[in-house]
């Protein structure tokens, strides 16, 4: 008997601490949501002090306070409100803070044995900059291209299989190069070749080939019904952050499993 309580405290005790462990993950990731939000809105506008400096309002340039910056919760209790000039906060803060959270959340937990760990969640912190950077304004800047693409080079080099990842690197940069100059700079831009870098590096070959597949995949099923609605016009921008990166994220989680069944439909 005296066993038996053992084992169930300690079972107790076991979960609680991972209770633990995931709210204060979840907690972290908010706050890196919230500075993502800050960082992101100073770099569209090319702010001076782009990681330093108190928040303010966009509208009315009114320094924040402690209470008005907790994430969500703030956006919740303010009413989507700035609280000293009345002027409207875009429902993207809340929503790229929560974003934030369940998908660093959902990487450690999943990744939370692996020795690649800490370099996962480096990695998805700055794919989720980028996927929120391009849907929201259009724009891959190279201030935050450029670091990701350098720590997803320097994770590689730890990697089994290092050059499976530069072959992937640079196949992902040689599909978005060729369209790049080839159409003189109108079927995509800049940013995406390093987007397309950026991903080779990080899903390596072959599992780059299926990761581009799944992202127009997604472009299409996304583009389709607004191109017949006319919302959309084949001249129309489309952030192809928007496929290319939740494809990555995919892939970094499945992309195995994925590349099974991939090479089982075209029949290899």
């Amino acid at each position: 008997m005296c066993a038996q309580v053992n084992y169930v405290f300690m079972t107790v005790i076991c979960v609680i601490i991972k209770l633990m462990i995931v709210v204060f993950t979840f907690v972290v990731s908010l706050c890196l949501g919230s500075f993502a939000t800050c960082l992101l809105h100073r770099l569209h506008f090319d702010e001076k002090g782009i990681a330093s400096g108190r928040s303010h309002c966009p509208a009315c340039h009114v320094k924040l306070t402690a209470r008005e910056l907790i994430p969500v919760f703030s956006w919740l209790i303010q009413k989507g409100q700035c609280r000293h000039c009345r002027a409207k906060i875009s429902f993207w803060y809340p929503l790229i803070e929560i974003g934030f959270a369940v998908t660093l959340t959902f990487f450690a937990l999943i990744f939370q044995k692996s020795f690649d760990l800490y370099w996962i969640l480096i990695s998805v912190f700055f794919l989720l900059l980028l996927f929120f950077q391009d849907v929201r304004y259009l724009e891959v800047d190279r201030r935050i291209a450029w670091p990701a693409i350098f720590i997803a080079l320097a994770w590689s080099f730890f990697r089994e299989g290092s050059s499976s990842f530069w072959i992937g690197g640079v196949i992902g940069l040689s599909f978005y190069a060729v369209q790049y100059f080839c159409s003189r700079k109108k079927w995509v831009g800049a940013g995406d070749m390093d987007l397309g870098l950026l991903m080779g590096l990080l899903l390596g070959w072959p599992q780059i080939l299926v990761g581009l597949f799944f992202a127009y995949v997604l472009g299409l099923f996304w583009t389709l019904p607004l191109l017949v609605l006319k919302k959309l016009t084949l001249k129309s921008a489309v952030p192809m952050g928007g496929f290319l990166i939740p494809a990555t994220l995919v892939m970094l989680l499945w992309g195995e499993g994925i590349l099974e069944i991939y090479w089982s439909m075209i029949g290899i």
